[in-house]
């Protein structure tokens, strides 16, 4: 691939990544009063609240949404600038995490903030909560078709890959070969890792308005589990035409590499449309259910220290406590994310030494 074509190519993919991020801007600007002016996010506030303090506190988390742009640009110009094209891959990926991390952090210190300008009988948790008693297993959130066409296409690319290393392995590097399937292998199971939290997560919802909240929960759930499932096919379609790639000619090789892009370009768009109408359909279907204060059964608020604590009597992976979110290392689920981490450290280790 010609210097002058991978920067096209990177440029392309960095401005579409823009044009995301600023979508998302919008719909985060308009997050606190979607509920309307007595509302802030799911907080409800006093009727003064927007010309007083409320307002600092709104005008707060709108700054705090630019802070991945202040950390992006810096960073984006030196790769570009130093030809470090490479690294804007990583960049994009950071950036995805952090624009979410900042954006629960965020949420969660305004809503805090704006509690102390609450309306009082708002603040007083209900009287009485409920729990879905049907259990709920990643194996009925999965489709044994989708599993059989991912772990084929897998199968084969690596099978096609073995071929094409020991048919002349004294000219190929065993890193180059390998290096990129295992890297989406690997993307595959922390996705595997990511669907099993989102099955168990749990929480207790108000008897009133009952059913509105489990519905909301679910189709939020079901969201999020195929957004899981479409980036584990596309991690293995990549995996599948990687070994198509190496074994093509480098006449074909640059019109393979147009034809890959054009078709990712396409289903990323397609994709994106399809998202954002999903997402105002669960928005729709969130709003009908009246937020409430729900009772700290556990005494979360008491135990959780900000931003990790060790609890065991606590089974959720995640705890609220009085200065925000506190990931309980206490759960199996965070001891399986860190041996993720960890192998994933490992497996850039080794592809890094093949340079």
């Amino acid at each position: 691939m010609s210097p002058h074509s991978s920067f096209q190519y990177v440029l392309i993919i960095y401005l579409l990544w823009w044009g995301t991020r600023i979508r998302g801007c919008f719909r985060r600007w308009q997050q606190p009063l979607l509920r309307g002016p007595e509302w802030f996010f799911n907080v409800r506030v006093q009727p003064d609240f927007y010309t007083g303090t409320g307002r600092k506190i709104l005008h707060r988390y709108w700054m705090r949404m630019f802070i991945p742009f202040v950390l992006d640009i810096p960073v984006a110009l030196a790769a570009f600038l130093q030809g470090h094209l490479q690294a804007m891959f990583w960049l994009i990926a950071v950036q995805a995490g952090l624009i979410h991390l900042n954006h629960v952090y965020s949420v969660d210190m305004a809503e805090r903030q704006a509690r102390r300008f609450a309306m009082p009988e708002a603040e007083q948790p209900v009287a009485a909560v409920a729990f879905s008693l049907q259990p709920r297993r990643l194996r009925d959130y999965t489709n044994p078709k989708v599993e059989w066409a991912l772990a084929l296409a897998s199968v084969v690319a690596l099978l096609w890959l073995v071929r094409y290393y020991y048919a002349a392995p004294e000219h190929h590097n065993l890193r180059l070969v390998f290096g990129v399937p295992a890297f989406y292998l690997y993307m595959q199971v922390g996705l595997l890792l990511v669907k099993r939290v989102v099955v168990a997560w749990r929480t207790p919802v108000p008897q009133t308005q009952a059913a509105e909240h489990m519905e909301a929960r679910e189709e939020t759930r079901k969201f999020y589990l195929k957004m899981c499932d479409w980036n584990r096919a596309a991690a293995a379609a990549a995996t599948l035409f990687w070994p198509i790639m190496l074994s093509t000619s480098e006449a074909s090789f640059a019109r393979l590499r147009t034809v890959w892009f054009a078709v990712w370009m396409a289903t990323t768009v397609v994709s994106g449309i399809w998202i954002e109408v999903k997402r105002k359909q669960l928005l729709a279907m969130a709003l009908r259910a009246r937020p409430v204060k729900l009772p700290d059964l556990l005494h979360q608020s008491e135990i959780a220290k900000w931003p990790v604590c060790y609890q065991p009597s606590a089974p959720m992976l995640v705890l609220k406590g009085a200065r925000g979110y506190s990931l309980n290392l206490a759960n199996t689920l965070s001891y399986l994310g860190a041996a993720y981490l960890a192998g994933m450290v490992a497996l850039f280790a080794f592809l890094r030494m093949g340079h």
